[in-house]
Formats: C-alpha cells, sequence, structure tokens
C-alpha cells in the first residue's frame, strides 16, 4: 500500500510538472497581443461583398451588412432577392438568433449549430463572430519568420471549442492574423483562411479581403470590405431580438 502511494504521489508530481513545462507564457502573452489588436474599437460596421462558392455549384455573390458592438455581432444580407432581410444576432457563443423573412419570426439558434455552415458559406457563424481567441484557447510559439510568428491554439481545460487545434501566422507588424489553419481533433484540416489587404483607421486594423476554403469538402467564401466605420454610434437597442424582426 505505501508503495502505490509513492507510486501515484510520484506520478501526480511527474504530471504537474509536464504540464507546467508545457506551458507557453510567451505564446499566450503574444495571443493576448493579438486579441487586444483585433480589439481596439469599441465597435466597428462592415460592408461585404460575399462571393460564395459551393463545391461542384457556380459562384454565387451576396450583399451583407456586420455590426460589432464589443461581443455582440449584427448580420443582416440585402442580396440576393432570396436572402435579403434576412438577419442573425449573436450575443454570445451559447445565444444566437436569426430572423428569416419567409417565417417572420425570431428563432434562437441551438449552439451545437454555431460551427457549421453559416446559410451556406464556408463560415460558420462562430467563424465570423470570434474576436478574441485567448478566452478559450492557450497559445505556443513554434517559429517564425521574417515577417510573422507561428502560434498553435489548443482549447483550454474544460472548453468547448468548434477546433481541436489552430494554426495562425501573426504578422509582426500590426500583431494580426494573416493565415489560419483550423483542424479537428483527429489531425484533420477542416479549413484554411487568409486575411489580406490590411489598412488601418487610427490604430484599428482590418483585412480588405477575408478568405475561407474547405478543406474537405472543397468550396470556398469570400468576403471582400467594400467599406467600414471605426467606432460609430451604435445604440445597444440594436442588438435585441425584437429589433431583429424591424
Amino acid at each position: 500500500m505505501h508503495r502505490a502511494v509513492v507510486f501515484v504521489a510520484v506520478a501526480v508530481a511527474a504530471l504537474a510538472h509536464s504540464t507546467s513545462a508545457a506551458a507557453d507564457p510567451a505564446g499566450d502573452q503574444l495571443l493576448a497581443e493579438m486579441d487586444a489588436a483585433m480589439n481596439r474599437a469599441q465597435t466597428l460596421v462592415f460592408d461585404f461583398e460575399v462571393l460564395n462558392q459551393e463545391a461542384g455549384a457556380p459562384e454565387r455573390t451576396m450583399a451583407m451588412k456586420l455590426s460589432r458592438k464589443g461581443k455582440k455581432h449584427l448580420i443582416e444580407f440585402s442580396a440576393p432577392a432570396d436572402m435579403k432581410g434576412t438577419k442573425a444576432l449573436v450575443l454570445s457563443p451559447t445565444e444566437m438568433y436569426v430572423f428569416l423573412p419567409a417565417f417572420g419570426k425570431v428563432r434562437r439558434i441551438a449552439g451545437t449549430a454555431a460551427d457549421q455552415g453559416f446559410f451556406g458559406l464556408v463560415y460558420s457563424q462562430d467563424d465570423l463572430t470570434t474576436t478574441a481567441y485567448g478566452p478559450r484557447y492557450t497559445a505556443t510559439r513554434t517559429g517564425e519568420d521574417a515577417t510573422t510568428w507561428k502560434l498553435v491554439l489548443t482549447p483550454k481545460a474544460g472548453m468547448d471549442t468548434p477546433y481541436a487545434r489552430i494554426e495562425i501566422a501573426v504578422n509582426k507588424e500590426r500583431k494580426l492574423p494573416g493565415e489560419l489553419k483550423y483542424f479537428d481533433a483527429q489531425g484533420k484540416q477542416l479549413k484554411a483562411e487568409t486575411r489580406t489587404g490590411y489598412s488601418c483607421e487610427g490604430n484599428v486594423c482590418s483585412p480588405a479581403e477575408l478568405k475561407m476554403v474547405d478543406s474537405v469538402k472543397g468550396g470556398q467564401t469570400r468576403l471582400v470590405r467594400k467599406s467600414w466605420k471605426v467606432n460609430p454610434a451604435l445604440p445597444d437597442d440594436r442588438f435585441t431580438k425584437r429589433a431583429l424582426e424591424k
């Protein structure tokens, strides 16, 4: 019995040491700085041309407005005709609502649907509205070149995340993501994203184009920024279920 107790104590100590050694404060610090760079504005409004191509299908063009205030997001489609008036409200990773004009009602979206394709896009709702990775992921620096740092993100203990691993190339000048690769628990790459053509309004920077490629099924979605506003006045009541019906 004494030997068993000693063995367990040694094993626990070794595990604790291994966990501590695996931690990467430099990686988490860089992730925190990237998150901060992505969240310098209190409010943002983007108008996107959406070029969506499902595998084996012709490209489809949509028009989408994304309004953001803190952690709240409102997504509105104005084109094509069959999408006009469709809206989605994301209040948190687990509280999401959609308004479909054909039904005329606001419906809550199950949290399990947040990582699925959003209205046929390769982007999921979670992809479109994630503006900070640090709350759910821990980061390890795995390398660098002249212009980028390489980060590998894995879920924090107890966190339910859409991806088991995310690899990010972080631009050294702006500390913003340029390339992201998303993987499942078996190590299979699910998606690959690029964010290019960054421009800035003051110290707030955003990409002119975001592109997400489905690495499994094929197909891709491009979000081309047509215009954007930094820190416009957005009333709180715009981000409510009632406002979705208007």
